[in-house]
């Protein structure tokens, strides 16, 4: 039998804020940004162009966003979203039906690269912590608001508080208003993010940092994480070809 032709894949992590778009050429090849849009100005026609241009045989997409699924369902025919239901390469002893697909993505890179001991800390509009122990068994995790959520949280309540530019502080104690934010919003973060990590993460774990803010956060934690910006596009890739094969 004919073995099923996949690659160029497409792959497509659609979050809350920005949708990435990217090329993986082979199977476990580092997959190539082509495009990166505001999840707010995504269109059906869009999408229709970046799938025609690319060349790829396939589709996967991990996608949060109702609105943005419908968009690149309409642009790109034949697309896998991966969801509760998709083949997956690692066992699950978590609630399938209440993780987000950016959860499973991540899971699967870490079982394809380490195979248990994983611990995956994703910094977007929310930030996610999610274990594969020591039995290669997806575990579940924790999720936490994101320091740039906060922010605005803080903007939006509070009359005389601005919204901020987020960056690492240059000093804990604040000697201005937006001095004193960015201390106690980056600097809350990072101290969340060292507890949890702390937590969860075990001697011999395998600390990984992906999403938007994870060099800033890995330069305040100073955790012995390794940051990954394509983490979660590859794990989309491992569902992609798993699911390709399985038609």
């Amino acid at each position: 039998m004919k073995p099923p032709q996949i690659y160029p894949m497409l792959v497509i992590d659609a979050g809350n804020t920005r949708v990435k778009f990217a090329r993986v050429m082979r199977k476990n090849s580092s997959p190539r940004i082509y495009e990166v849009i505001e999840t707010r100005r995504l269109s059906v026609s869009r999408v229709r162009t970046l799938w025609r241009q690319s060349g790829c045989r396939t589709a996967a997409a991990a996608c949060v966003s109702k609105p943005a699924a419908r968009i690149l369902r309409g642009g790109c025919p034949g697309i896998h979203f991966i969801d509760a239901d998709s083949a997956l390469n690692f066992p699950v002893s978590a609630d399938r039906k209440s993780v987000g697909s950016d959860r499973f993505a991540n899971m699967a890179e870490a079982a394809r690269k380490f195979g248990r001991n994983v611990l995956v800390v994703d910094f977007g509009t929310a930030v996610t912590f999610d274990f594969l122990d020591e039995d290669g068994n997806f575990a579940g995790g924790a999720i936490a608001p994101g320091v740039r959520v906060m922010a605005r949280a803080l903007a939006s309540s509070a009359d005389r508080l601005p919204e901020i530019e987020m960056r690492a502080p240059t000093r804990f104690v604040g000697r201005n208003t937006n001095e004193a934010l960015r201390a106690g919003v980056a600097g809350g973060s990072s101290g969340m993010t060292r507890h949890l990590v702390g937590k969860i993460a075990g001697e011999g774990t395998h600390v990984i940092f992906t999403g938007g803010d994870a060099q800033l956060m890995a330069g305040l934690t100073q955790c012995a994480a390794t940051v990954d910006p394509h983490w979660t596009l590859r794990g989309i890739a491992v569902l992609g070809d798993l699911a390709a094969r399985n038609i």
